[in-house]
């Protein structure tokens, strides 16, 4: 899950994979083209060399054309088989050469960059012929070869064995580096997935910054703890903001059950929508649903609370803009006539009581323990009532 943003972005894993490669493939054409004087000078000219030079011409012409699909496991194998094989033909064409073998040590340090984790027994197989091939090459040097002494075998072997546990060192120092960036990155998606909801048309993504939409049709909810300000005056700050954490604790834990959107809170006043996709209807019965259950909460904690208090719930249904504006701090956020409605709703409502907007009434098919409230206000000259019902009622 990514969070868009204006800054740049890092390359990605198989871009970065891709580029290597394609270096590692025009720095062995520099070795193979820089070989060709050498040939060429030898008098007489060894055709054999020549042969064999052309044949490498030829397989690394065919890499070059694919240089954008260097990527694919199959062609990095054939990329490393090429590479060891002709090696293994210079040291036969050039027994002179003592130390052309110590280029198969290289393919330790590339095969560290350029495998995936899904390609690691690809890698460690690259790995262990590289390996075998030196070790089998430096045996035969140090037989057949008169002027390759012991201490230059040792010294070989040494050389293959350091490289072997640099090569381990350094996949293990990646692998956890891997896993401590995966679980950085787990624990800021899971951080960010608390405060910006994802996106209705793709839920594997969070909601993109600095992005806005219009829905057609939203609920939206507005509860208020009436008896606030009286608690807190008997109360103190301290009492009062403990008993707010532990209230908005459980409001929280059964939104997620409902599957339900927080907005935010604004003092005792909790703001919520409904589900931005689905039918409109079924969206509107869990935003119901939800209210009802919040009454339930707030009347057994009255119960237990030597200061009784109540909840106003305000409930609208319409269209809307949810979205983050700005650049510091950015919030998901709603806006529209359909949200202030239900803020006002919230605020004309009876203690203890749910007001919902005609829509809402509709959708929700509400029975005869509603009542018909006519409404007049300047703010909103569209709405002429709306209907309040008492949880116990209902």
């Amino acid at each position: 899950m990514i969070i868009h943003s204006s800054s740049v972005s890092p390359v990605p894993t198989h871009q970065y994979l891709q580029r290597t490669l394609q270096y590692v493939l025009y720095l062995y054409c520099f070795m193979l083209v820089m070989q060709l004087p050498l040939i060429l000078l030898e008098m007489p000219v060894n055709l054999t060399k020549v042969t064999v030079w052309l044949l490498y011409l030829l397989a690394l012409s065919a890499l070059l054309k694919r240089r954008n699909n260097l990527a694919q496991p199959r062609i990095k194998s054939g990329l490393f088989l090429l590479y060891f094989s002709y090696l293994v033909i210079a040291i036969k064409l050039w027994p002179a050469v003592t130390n052309t073998h110590y280029f198969l040590l290289l393919s330790l340090v590339i095969a560290g960059f350029v495998f995936t984790r899904q390609e690691r027994n690809i890698q460690h197989t690259m790995v262990a012929i590289g390996l075998l091939l030196y070790v089998f090459i430096s045996t035969f040097l140090y037989v057949n070869n008169e002027l390759y002494t012991l201490i230059q075998f040792c010294n070989d072997i040494t050389l293959g064995v350091i490289c072997l546990v640099i090569y381990r060192v350094f996949q293990h120092v990646t692998l956890l580096r891997w896993q401590h960036l995966r679980s950085a990155h787990t624990n800021s998606v899971n951080t960010l997935s608390r405060f910006v909801p994802n996106e209705p048309d793709k839920p594997d993504l969070l909601w993109p910054l600095g992005v806005t939409r219009k829905f057609d049709c939203v609920t939206v909810l507005f509860a208020d703890l009436a008896g606030y300000t009286q608690i807190n005056r008997c109360e103190g700050d301290d009492k009062t903001l403990a008993m707010m954490k532990a209230l908005f604790r459980r409001i929280d834990q059964r939104l997620a059950r409902y599957g339900l959107e927080k907005i935010k809170t604004n003092g005792d006043q909790y703001i919520a929508i409904g589900p931005l996709q689905g039918k409109d209807h079924l969206n509107c019965q869990v935003v119901m649903d939800f209210a009802l259950e919040l009454h339930q909460l707030i009347s057994r904690l009255s119960r237990r609370s030597p200061i009784p208090f109540q909840l106003r719930i305000g409930i609208a249904t319409g269209p809307l803009s949810a979205g983050m504006i700005g650049s510091q701090r950015p919030q998901f956020d709603v806006w529209g006539q359909t949200v202030n409605l239900a803020a006002y709703l919230e605020q004309t409502c009876t203690s203890a009581a749910i007001r919902c907007c005609v829509n809402t009434a509709a959708l929700l098919n509400l029975d005869t323990t509603s009542s018909y409230h006519a409404l007049r206000s300047h703010k909103h000259p569209q709405t002429k009532g709306c209907y309040e019902f008492s949880p116990s009622a209902h």
